[in-house]
């Protein structure tokens, strides 16, 4: 939340793979990246839920095949979505991609690994707030008029079976953080794997990406305050749009009504 798809530019080397789990400050840690590499970030938890039709249809066929891949096959479908996906842009971050480190490493080899991190404690807290607004039943049936949101519950069943397949868990707890760091460290080789807070700013970041600092704040996106206001309006957008599908139906009985039956 808080942040809009961007636009690949053709060309562009694919270079970062951001393995942090959500709610570790990815979306700082994109537009960091943005202005850094002068290259546009897929930031696939926006991507796979208000992006374009094709990259959610893209990343929904990926968290179905993704899970089932038994053969060489199988894994070339999943990394020829992948790259699919992920041409023209410098890098990627959040959920569904970072739960396909190992995935993505393979289609792109030459990619530095780097997961954002912080306290187990405060990103559980922060991982509440967001799951308390946004799983209800209420709030998928709320979206659905929504373009962008219509397969938002088709979206969410689908990404409880990847952490499920990852994590062993449909639902994420405060040990989880750990389970996948944990799993980070397996899948990548230590030469490839840094470890980043964007409470740290442009430092180690710059060190690690070999790019001078650039003479501008550290960018500091998707506060709590901004996910509730996203949030409210996102739900106040919807329930106007059922106001107006409920006023055309019932406009519509009473047009038949009057005419056929009254």
């Amino acid at each position: 939340m808080g942040q809009g798809p961007s636009q690949p530019k053709p060309g562009t080397k694919f270079r970062v793979i951001g393995a942090g789990m959500s709610r570790t400050g990815t979306k700082s840690f994109s537009e960091a990246l943005t202005i850094l590499l002068d290259a546009p970030v897929h930031d696939a938890g926006v991507e796979s839920i208000g992006g374009p039709k094709h990259h959610r249809q893209n990343w929904m066929e990926v968290m179905r095949l993704a899970p089932n891949a038994k053969t060489s096959a199988d894994d070339k479908k999943v990394d020829a979505l992948l790259h699919k996906l992920l041409d023209g842009y410098c890098a990627t971050v959040d959920v569904p991609a970072n739960m396909l480190t190992p995935e993505l490493l393979r289609v792109y080899p030459d990619a530095v690994v780097i997961a954002t991190t912080r306290d187990s404690a405060s990103w559980y807290r922060s991982l509440q707030r967001m799951t308390a607004m946004t799983t209800p039943t209420y709030v998928h049936i709320i979206v659905y008029w929504i373009p962008v949101f219509g397969d938002f519950r088709k979206h969410f069943l689908a990404l409880q079976k990847v952490f499920l397949w990852r994590l062993g868990t449909k639902d994420l707890a405060l040990t989880d953080l750990q389970r996948h760091e944990d799993m980070i460290r397996e899948w990548v080789p230590a030469e490839k794997l840094i470890w980043y807070e964007v409470r740290d700013g442009w430092g180690p970041l710059c060190k690690a990406l070999n790019v001078p600092i650039p003479d501008r704040p550290f960018p500091h996106n998707n506060k709590p305050d901004d996910g509730v206001y996203y949030f409210r309006y996102f739900m106040i957008f919807g329930l106007s749009l059922w106001a107006l599908v409920l006023g055309a139906v019932y406009l519509a009985g009473y047009m038949i009504w009057n005419q056929f039956f009254r």
